[in-house]
């Protein structure tokens, strides 16, 4: 049995805000529901990369595609991130992980939304500066 509780934090969601919605599905009908509801299949089953793999992605990223942690401005963030995305699946692939992407799209988050990267991103910043 699963169980999914949401609160709304305001007007016009379906229920009372701060009020508990409760639902509890079968095995089956919580695959269905979270698979088809737009911003809950990530939150299925969070996974994530091992501290020493991201390290060693970080390491072989910083030093084949080290503008990949230049943050100028949006344009730069925004090609940095393709650039990321497309290094994450092409090491996966080497590495002979399969995803679909779904769990893809979980590692990529915890790529570029871990601590070290923002570490290593500033690191030149402190050295300029």
């Amino acid at each position: 049995m699963r169980h999914l509780t949401q609160i709304a934090f305001a007007v016009g969601f379906g229920q009372e805000p701060g009020i508990p919605r409760e639902q509890h599905f079968c095995e089956q009908c919580a695959d269905t529901y979270f698979a088809c509801t737009p911003g809950m299949n990530p939150r299925r089953d969070l996974i994530c990369l091992s501290d020493s793999y991201r390290v060693k992605l970080y390491d072989l990223l910083e030093a084949t595609h080290p503008e990949a942690f230049d943050d100028k401005d949006a344009e730069t963030c925004q090609r940095a991130s393709d650039q990321m995305r497309n290094f994450l699946r092409e090491q996966l692939t080497k590495d002979k992980i399969e995803l679909n992407e779904d769990a893809f799209d979980m590692l990529f988050r915890d790529f570029i939304g871990s601590h070290h990267f923002y570490s290593r991103a500033d690191e030149p910043k402190r050295k300029k500066g």
